[in-house]
């Protein structure tokens, strides 16, 4: 007859609980736990009565299982399981951390942190991620596939799931027809963000960026603007300089636009007049130039330094396609939906004209007060 063999004890696991009076009034109660490093070793604690010596020994053994056992389970939410993965990355550049934390916190968590990591299969997965794509664009979905790639690796480490659900999900494809146009429903929420924000407050970066989504303006065009440039009374704004970093120079002001067609003025929403009004109120910073948007020490604002913050800055808050130049498509579209045509629009950019007839003979002065209208409702929109 073949011998049976009683099955091996798991790890984390203990044998059956035996409870013997020892003296009167002392009771022991005693069993087998196996360690992770696989050796059975005996447990045993005592009390006055077969009860408590019981109870002694089940508050010993889960004392053990805390100590020993897996902190993360099969049953271990996305959000319990991202909190871990942000411990594991603490010794990583302190950015790094940030836009992974960023990640989780305006995309994973919210929309399937409640997931188990059983239940997170990659149709699961890949099902999210096509959505945040949909969303928040490609930069958002890459950003979420390699986070997640993290995260369900660590889980695949700690023995919860066979493989990573992640590497099996398609490529991502980003869209390479340069900065997309943020929607119109969009934009004020992204605006409230904005100023929100403490480390763009910190920068001084949110009136910027209301400048760039109030104007359509390029960002060397926003930050080579002076006081002397503006009208506030009439709400108008000329536009005839660029910030620019030349090879042995550094950072400085071009005496004209990055276009000839780019020299023009403008009619500006009511909302960036009443902005402009407050700032030249309360920014006290002296600056050689009378910069509108000086550097906080009184410096001329590098543009790549700024799109570097801006770009930190738009992964933080979600919107990590919305580059300072999706602004300007935005400005574009909220024109075209206002009516204008697009000539009217081209003029109001500063684009070059196709056309050398209308660059030599059609006037091309003031943007009409109809642009500045159309935008002050899209820009202050609840």
């Amino acid at each position: 007859m073949r011998k049976t063999v009683r099955p091996r004890t798991p790890i984390g696991s203990y044998g059956n609980i035996t409870v013997a009076q020892v003296t009167d009034g002392k009771w022991r109660a005693r069993t087998r736990y196996r360690f992770e490093d696989g050796v059975l070793r005996q447990i045993e604690r005592f009390g006055p009565t077969k009860a408590k010596a019981r109870n002694s020994l089940q508050r010993a053994l889960t004392a053990v299982e805390s100590t020993t056992s897996k902190s993360l389970k099969r049953e271990t939410t996305l959000a319990n399981l991202a909190d871990v993965f942000l411990e594991s990355k603490a010794d990583r550049a302190p950015r790094t951390v940030d836009t992974y934390r960023q990640t989780i916190e305006h995309l994973i968590r919210p929309k399937i942190g409640s997931l188990a990591v059983s239940e997170a299969t990659t149709e699961r997965l890949d099902r999210f991620i096509t959505s945040v794509s949909s969303s928040n664009g490609p930069g958002a979905a890459k950003a979420c596939r390699a986070v997640l790639s993290g995260m369900m690796g660590l889980a695949a480490r700690s023995d919860l799931v066979r493989t990573n659900p992640v590497r099996e999900i398609g490529h991502i494809k980003r869209q390479r027809n340069g900065a997309t146009a943020i929607p119109l429903g969009v934009l004020p929420g992204l605006l409230n963000a904005v100023k929100h924000d403490e480390r763009l407050n910190q920068l001084d970066q949110v009136d910027v960026i209301f400048f760039l989504a109030s104007t359509g303006c390029r960002l060397g065009e926003v930050l080579a603007v002076t006081w002397d440039a503006v009208d506030l009374d009439a709400g108008l704004l000329s536009i005839r300089a660029n910030v620019i970093r030349a090879q042995g120079k550094g950072v400085i002001i071009q005496d004209h636009p990055k276009t000839a067609a780019g020299a023009r003025t403008i009619a500006i929403a009511d909302s960036l007049v009443e902005l402009l009004r407050r700032r030249k109120s309360e920014f006290k910073v002296a600056n050689a130039h009378d910069l509108i948007f000086p550097t906080i020490r009184g410096n001329i604002r590098d543009p790549r330094n700024t799109s570097r913050d801006w770009r930190d800055a738009r992964a933080r808050l979600g919107f990590p396609d919305v580059t300072s130049h999706s602004f300007r498509k935005t400005v574009a579209t909220a024109l075209d939906q206002a009516g204008m045509t697009a000539r009217e629009i081209a003029e109001y950019l500063g684009h070059e004209n196709p056309s050398l007839t209308q660059d030599v003979y059609m006037a091309k002065n003031t943007g009409g007060t109809r642009a500045a209208a159309a935008l002050n409702k899209v820009v202050t929109a609840k």
